[in-house]
């Protein structure tokens, strides 16, 4: 197969029609597209596959409403903001059949009406309609042709390398090796031939040849319903999220207009009772409290001065006064100790009227009204008059707080009441109802085929292995007549076929593996062999003294080569002649791995090697690395003020004096 070239109109990125060319020339097998990230290298990949696959290129379960939503999504957008009202994609390739090769040209082109979105298939075979194939059956024309497990081990991007380096094994993978390397065609030929035995053994009545022939008919049933089926789930599943997202922006309407408020109208009611209730209790505390202590709180001078003398109060008037003013005397009289000042008579009136002056001021104060208190009233005032100092003030601000709090939830709840006595809500909440329903219906509805889908899948499962029981014990039995004993025999060689077969294809992708990772590494080396699950496909690393290398210790780089050289060694292995189309592949790499990428695996991949690639991957060093392997090249600019990218033919860098753009030639 070799792609000629992909047609892309009003397709992501891409406004108007754009035709890019990607024949290569004889002997330079890379068509190298360069584009900086986001000017829609990967739209071109998506587009190869939404031109062969169609629906199935978004996955096995996707629903046709999802599809036709994807493709109205990937119409351009353009600097107005209007998107465009038509899109298409078409590729157009060779594919050799019976040893003639046949120019294929397959376009799909969708259109939207509405709220719907049409999508038109044209497929044609050297030029003219394909007429063998009915026009209902090209989707699975296309697929049988190139199929998707097979083809995406061929077109990948950064995502697939990283499915591969996955440490967990992949069915899907699984699936399109054994497709790839053609083990599953034998498997279908040891079913046939389980037919034929079928069909004879039921005309010798054989009961078991008979249950053989209904098992196959049954699974191929299952098979179809389960694929129906899975396309309802996916259209279920579709409509139910679409409905939960009407129903939410239903119940955010219906509480922007006071719904939700008019819904909890008593609780509201309650809550503001409550809080008027609480409201009430602290302004009575407050009161309280500016009824008793709070003033003495506010002056805290006095209260120190009323402490001062609840402390003194009881005391005997100054009798140390007395006693000192009696020994001041003694002294006048002996002069013991020695006096050496001059003491005027004067001198000894102004101390004598001191000491009186003193007598009188505590004769006073002791009959004040706080001395008069007993002792027991006087600690009962100081007890107050502490509690008034250290815990009041704060107890009363504490008090004040709260007020404040609770009168402001009393104004929010005032605020909900009234948004509660709009009459607005009432009509939204009859929508909402009937957007609730329709959300439990179609819930009810998804959960239901979901279980069906199971049982199916259940049910399939089963038959199979009853098939392939009785494939084998027909395999193994003796059978009486020459044609059943023969077919016995074909059946017996085509199981050891089988088995043969996978052994020496497996042999084979070690080998190629081992030499396509050594290749690409670093390290030479490296790796020394390669052990693949028969079944899973699931590959484990051996270094040289036979030691595992789980792929988790591998670097982030390593692990990029091991996907390529696994892929590159599938590609080498099945003998397909298939077209690599690669986008990114080098941005995870380090400068050597680049450089053995770009000179090793790029001009040796495949005879048609398309590279996706941004100018820090594949700069002005490495295109020269690979400039004898390319036949002609493209430049993907992004014009912001059209929103919109053009396909130039050129690599970076790639003009002339002039400004003219020109094509990189080696």
């Amino acid at each position: 197969m070799r792609l000629r070239s992909i047609t892309l109109e009003n397709f992501g990125l891409y406004a108007g029609r754009q035709r890019l060319d990607l024949l290569p020339a004889r002997a330079r097998p890379v068509v190298l597209i360069g584009g900086k990230n986001g000017a829609g290298k990967t739209t071109l990949l998506e587009a190869v596959r939404l031109a062969l696959y169609g629906r199935r290129a978004l996955g096995y379960r996707v629903a046709q409403s999802e599809y036709e939503e994807h493709l109205r999504r990937r119409l351009h957008v353009g600097s107005d903001g209007c998107p465009a009202t038509f899109g298409s994609v078409g590729l157009e390739f060779d594919y050799a059949e019976g040893g003639v090769v046949h120019r294929y040209e397959v376009l799909r082109r969708w259109a939207t009406r509405g709220t719907k979105t049409v999508e038109t298939l044209t497929l044609e075979k050297d030029g003219a309609p394909v007429d063998a194939v009915p026009r209902d059956e090209w989707h699975s024309f296309l697929q049988e042709m190139i199929p998707p497990g097979v083809s995406q081990l061929f077109f990948f991007d950064g995502e697939k390398i990283a499915e591969i380096a996955r440490d967990d094994p992949d069915e899907g993978l699984a699936e399109a090796v054994r497709g790839l390397l053609g083990i599953e065609l034998v498997g279908r030929l040891r079913t046939d031939l389980g037919l034929y035995l079928a069909r004879h053994g039921r005309r010798e009545g054989n009961d078991e040849a008979a249950r053989l022939e209904t098992i196959v008919r049954e699974i191929s049933a299952l098979d179809r319903r389960i694929a129906e089926m899975a396309e309802d789930v996916a259209e279920l599943t579709s409509r139910h999220a679409s409905q939960s997202r009407v129903a939410l922006n239903v119940r955010q309407r219906f509480i922007a207009e006071g719904g939700d408020a008019a819904n909890r109208r008593a609780q509201i009611e309650a809550s503001r009772d409550e809080l008027r209730q609480q409201i009430a209790r602290r302004e009575a505390e407050i009161r309280e409290f500016a009824g008793g202590l709070l003033p003495f709180a506010s002056a805290p001078r006095l209260l120190r001065r009323f402490s001062v003398a609840l402390a003194h109060a009881g005391e005997k008037p100054r009798e140390d006064m007395l006693e000192f003013r009696e020994r001041v005397g003694t002294w006048r009289k002996t002069n013991t100790p020695a006096r050496t000042a001059r003491w005027q008579e004067s001198h000894w009136r102004d101390l004598d009227a001191f000491f009186e002056s003193e007598r009188q001021q505590a004769a006073g104060a002791a009959a004040g009204s706080v001395s008069e208190l007993d002792a027991g009233e006087r600690r009962r005032f100081a007890a107050r008059l502490v509690e008034a100092r250290e815990s009041i003030a704060s107890r009363a601000a504490l008090a004040v707080s709260e007020l404040d709090s609770l009168q402001r939830k009393l104004r929010r709840v005032d605020a909900d009441l009234v948004r509660a006595s709009g009459h607005a809500a009432g009509i939204v909440l009859d929508e909402l109802l009937l957007a609730e329903k329709s959300v439990g219906t179609a819930e009810a509805v998804l959960r239901a085929r979901t279980d069906e889908l199971h049982t199916l899948e259940i049910q399939r499962s089963g038959l199979t292995r009853e098939r392939d029981r009785m494939l084998k014990a027909q395999t193994e039995a003796k059978a009486g007549e020459e044609r059943a004993a023969l077919a016995t025999r074909v059946g017996r060689a085509l199981q050891l076929y089988e088995e043969r077969l996978l052994d020496m294809k497996l042999a084979q992708l070690q080998t190629e593996f081992v030499s396509r990772f050594n290749h690409l590494a670093r390290k030479g080396g490296f790796v020394a062999d390669v052990r693949i699950d028969r079944t899973s496909f699931d590959a484990t690393l051996i270094d040289r003294t036979g030691a595992e290398i789980p792929k988790s210790s591998l670097s982030a780089g390593e692990k990029q080569v091991y996907a390529i050289a696994m892929l590159w060694a599938l590609a080498r292995t099945s003998g397909r002649a298939l077209p690599m189309i690669i986008d990114t592949p080098l941005a995870r790499l380090d400068s050597e791995h680049r450089t053995a990428i770009v000179q090793r695996y790029f001009p040796e991949a495949s005879h048609q090697v398309i590279v996706l690639s941004t100018d820090t991957e594949v700069d002005a060093q490495l295109l020269k690395e690979l400039t004898l392997s390319i036949s002609h090249s493209y430049r993907l600019d992004y014009e912001p003020d059209q929103r919109a990218t053009r396909a130039i033919p050129g690599y970076f860098g790639d003009r002339d004096e002039g400004g003219q753009l020109a094509l990189q030639q080696a």
